[in-house]
């Protein structure tokens, strides 16, 4: 059984998906962000998180645990 944090961040922490509110909530949340800014930076650079995070000059996250969990 998935803990709680499991259940609550994205199935795949590589790629942003703008199609589900749930993570543009968890991603405008992480990368502290409006959802009009991390929509123009996946539209500027594609959906990978690490290239969103290089494209927002901040560092991209590594590890599952640096991630928060959604509410």
């Amino acid at each position: 059984m998935a803990n709680d944090f499991d259940s609550r961040t994205p199935r795949d922490t590589g790629w942003i998906n703008l199609e589900e509110p749930r993570e543009v909530r968890y991603w405008t949340r992480v990368l502290a962000v409006t959802e009009s800014r991390l929509r123009s930076a996946v539209g500027a650079c594609g959906d990978s998180t690490q290239a969103v995070c290089r494209y927002l000059g901040l560092p991209a996250p590594r590890r599952h645990s640096d991630l928060a969990p959604l509410e």
